[in-house]
Parts: structure tokens; C-alpha cells; sequence
């Protein structure tokens, strides 16, 4: 992404979350934040919905991304944690939606700067107050140091955390993710779930179709995906860190568990997995 801009990916994922409410009437992920904080009306994002054949893929993937880790998180907060760390906010609204205002919970969204700054206006256009267990950081993952960061921000770095790290691996360099990786790791009782792209190989022809397309897409707005992953490789990267106990749920497994709550979804495979894992 370029220095002092929003991110566009931020955007695209906002608008099939807010797809997912108006076609399928966020029947796997029920956001009534998602409209207003895009800041869009419905033809826009229907146009945005249908402009590609295989757009019900990308619907589908970050609606059930954010369920899955929205689901496993309720699990965290039965075990007793008590911080969610954001990382790669976007205008994710789970903040907003939280059911965990009465359980002390504190929230802590890490975004690029302008990012960051591009929500905190849109919030503030849709008229939407800001919870008082959010906190916002900024940090530039290629250059902050996360753990930093965040401790300035209230963070309690002794006390268990719970990370969403969605639809941010695939633009990080190897040495940033592991670098983010290895701070989770220094946190007790860490959790995190993340999502993570296979090589083109694994992405049936009309996909790869798709992601040669997307990748041309990136470039030209400055975003590109740089690490891609086997499954075996990311296992054997947070092991390395110490997460012992990881599921890896692939897209097969993703269609078949929500697939049929998305209206026209396309035929396909995509090398798209989500990852639980705890430390």
C-alpha cells in the first residue's frame, strides 16, 4: 500500500462484508455495523457483489474467516482472557458488535496509520460512537515493533491475549510475519487465528484465473502478495514459535460447513485456509 493512503484491499473486504449482509442476509456472519461504516449505498456494493463471476468465492471466505474466529474467540473468553488484539483492523466492526461488554473485555485494533485514520472518519461520518474498550494502534508492521506499540496503547503483555490476524499474511514479507509471530508467542496462554494462501498450484484453473487477475490489481494500487505457504510449512512455523495445539480448516472444509448460506456461490478450489492456534 503507498505511505500516506487507506488500503484498497481494507475497502474491497469491507464491501463483501457488506455484500454478505445484502444478498445473503449475513447468514454466516450477521454484521448490522456493515453498510454503515462503508459508507455505501446497496447499488454499489451489489455492483462491487457481481462484477465477477467468482466473487461469491471471496464473499464466502471473509464472512466465514471472521465467524471462525469469532466463534473461537468466545471459547478464549470462556478460558478467561480478557484482551482481543486486531491485527490489520480494516473497518472490521466486531468492536462495535462485541457481546462482551459486561466481561471487562479490551479490544485493541492494530492498523496502518492512514488506515486507521481513513476508519476513525468513516466512524465518525456514520455517526457511529466508539466503544469504550476499543483502543486503536497504529503501527507499520514492516517497520514498528508490534509489542511496543501496543503496550503504549494499555496493553498488558503478562496477561493472555487472543489475536485475529485476517486477511494480513498474505501482504506480509517472511521476516515481519515471523517477527509478529514470535511476539504472540511471548504473550501467556496466546491465541491466534490468521488465514493464509497456498501457491497458485493449489487454486483450481479458474481461480488461478482470478488470482493472476487480482495480483495485476494489487500492483497497480501499490499492495502486493508477497508469502504464500503448504500447509505443512505453516505448521512447521509455529511450531517453531511454540504453538503446539493448531487446526487448519481449508476452504473444502469452509464450503462445506458455509457454502450454502452464500447465494450463487461459484465452483472452485482456492487455496485459502484459516488457522486456530494456541501457545
Amino acid at each position: 500500500m503507498k505511505p500516506n493512503e487507506p488500503s484498497r484491499t481494507a475497502l474491497m473486504i469491507a464491501r463483501q462484508r457488506a455484500a454478505h449482509q445484502v444478498l445473503d442476509h449475513g447468514s454466516i456472519l450477521h454484521d448490522p455495523f456493515a453498510m454503515k461504516i462503508l459508507r455505501e449505498d446497496e447499488t454499489d456494493v451489489l455492483q462491487f457483489a457481481n462484477g465477477h463471476p467468482l466473487a461469491s468465492i471471496g464473499r464466502l471466505f471473509t464472512a466465514a474467516r471472521s465467524r471462525i474466529a469469532e466463534d473461537v474467540l468466545s471459547g478464549a473468553v470462556e478460558r478467561g482472557i480478557r484482551q482481543v488484539v486486531i491485527l490489520g483492523a480494516g473497518l472490521d466492526t466486531f468492536a462495535l458488535r462485541s457481546p462482551y461488554g459486561a466481561r471487562q473485555i479490551r479490544i485493541y485494533e492494530v492498523d496502518h496509520p492512514a488506515t486507521q485514520a481513513w476508519k476513525c472518519q468513516r466512524l465518525a461520518e456514520a455517526q457511529l460512537a466508539l466503544p469504550p474498550w476499543l483502543n486503536f494502534v497504529p503501527v507499520d508492521f514492516e517497520r514498528d515493533d508490534l509489542g511496543d506499540m501496543l503496550v503504549g496503547a494499555g496493553f498488558h503483555q503478562h496477561s493472555p491475549a487472543f489475536f485475529t490476524w485476517l486477511g494480513v499474511m498474505p501482504y506480509l514479507t517472511l521476516d515481519a510475519i515471523d517477527s509478529a509471530l514470535a511476539y504472540m508467542a511471548s504473550i501467556e496462554h496466546s491465541e491466534v487465528v490468521f488465514d493464509y494462501m497456498e501457491p497458485p498450484q493449489a487454486f483450481s484453473e479458474e481461480m488461478r484465473e482470478l488470482v493472476t487477475k487480482r495480483t495485476e490489481q494489487l500492483e497497480r494500487t501499490g499492495e502486493r502478495w508477497t508469502s504464500r505457504f503448504e500447509p505443512a510449512g505453516i505448521a512447521a512455523i509455529l511450531r517453531s514459535h511454540g504453538f503446539c495445539d493448531i487446526e487448519d480448516i481449508d476452504f473444502q472444509e469452509i464450503a462445506s460447513r458455509f457454502g450454502r448460506a452464500v447465494q450463487g456461490l461459484a465452483p472452485g478450489q482456492a487455496g485459502l485456509h484459516v488457522v486456530h492456534a494456541k501457545h
